[in-house]
């Protein structure tokens, strides 16, 4: 079974999602919360894609070759 991606966040607050269908992803430290969101052509990230490694940067080259 493949590992899940790692992602480094470094604040200790998050944004709330009002509308389930921007949704992108979540992540789950002690409890759920948004990690990333998308609406319309605008997605956001709670976490660093730079510092995150190689599923920070699976993440970053998926944007850049969907754009």
């Amino acid at each position: 079974m493949p590992k899940p991606p790692r992602f480094y966040f470094v604040h200790g607050f998050y944004a709330e999602c009002i509308d389930k269908n921007d949704l992108l992803f979540e992540s789950k430290h002690g409890i759920d919360f948004c990690a990333a969101i998308k609406k319309e052509n605008v997605t956001g990230v709670q976490f660093h894609p730079e510092k995150s490694h190689i599923f920070g940067m699976q993440f970053l080259r998926y944007f850049y070759l969907s754009a």
